[in-house]
């Protein structure tokens, strides 16, 4: 620790308002931030765009619980759902990911003697439209239907790891995860932006690839979050954070103060 050298006591001024210095810092950090997301709208790579809005959601929710040492998804997946209010459904397992995640423990079975076997779970029955927004299937009954399945073949345990790993808000970490470290954009968009959808929406691709030194080819349901919807999720948790700081009249970013330990080790504790 290095030498203190006391200059006196501090005293609170009188006249300090403490109500209109939270007000003010508040303020003064929505004109920051409304900067930052006008910086972000300028990008044209998506990918870069994802970073920085990741990144903005990232450094409020470190902050939010005051800079903890692991655990970055449940600080970032809990400030997401405790400061947004526009989308209900992120906490809810979207069940195609999930279905292409557990596919080899879908056993096939003949149900017609001559025809090619079938699987007890078909995609098809959990999702059959293209370009169709994922709020009605993510709400309905077909992520329980494949969850008890996974449940009857591997046991509770397994079936409540997958369900916890194909919410939606986790997938929206994954989503940060791969743009932050591997450049990757999950679901990228490839259509025209004038046709572009702003909520998460499924995407039926046809692929073809050489696979055990076949040329082969198939169909895929893939999912999209677009860059609008996060925006939109970024926009409503700057606007919950600072409500929050107004209500527990504390100043934004009040943690993050001089004598935080990373300022001297690099690493807060």
């Amino acid at each position: 620790m290095p030498e203190i050298t006391v200059l006196g006591d501090f005293v609170i001024d009188p006249k300090y308002d403490a109500k209109k210095d939270v007000l003010d810092s508040v303020e003064q950090l929505r004109k920051e931030l409304n900067k930052e997301i006008s910086c972000i709208n300028s990008i044209d790579n998506p990918t870069m765009q994802l970073i920085c809005m990741f990144s903005l959601i990232d450094c409020m929710a470190q902050e939010w619980v005051n800079y903890p040492v692991g655990d970055s998804k449940s600080t970032f997946c809990n400030f997401v759902l405790e400061h947004q209010s526009k989308c209900d459904y992120l906490d809810k397992v979207e069940p195609v990911t999930l279905y292409y995640r557990v596919e080899d423990l879908i056993e096939k079975t003949v149900q017609i003697p001559g025809f090619p076997p079938e699987k007890e779970i078909s995609l098809e029955a959990l999702c059959d439209f293209d370009m169709t927004p994922i709020e009605g299937i993510i709400k309905s009954n077909k992520a329980k239907e494949l969850l008890d399945y996974i449940e009857n073949k591997k046991g509770i345990d397994f079936a409540k790891q997958k369900e916890n790993e194909h919410k939606l808000i986790s997938l929206i970490y994954r989503m940060r995860s791969k743009a932050t470290h591997e450049m990757t954009c999950l679901g990228q968009e490839s259509i025209l932006k004038e046709y572009q959808l702003t909520e998460p929406y499924y995407r039926n691709i046809g692929r073809m690839y050489v696979l055990n030194r076949e040329i082969v080819t198939d169909d895929v349901y893939e999912l999209v979050i677009p860059n609008a919807f996060l925006l939109g999720i970024l926009n409503d948790c700057i606007d919950g954070y600072l409500n929050e700081c107004l209500e527990q009249c504390r100043v934004p970013f009040s943690n993050n103060q001089m004598t935080r330990k990373y300022r001297l080790t690099w690493y807060d504790k």
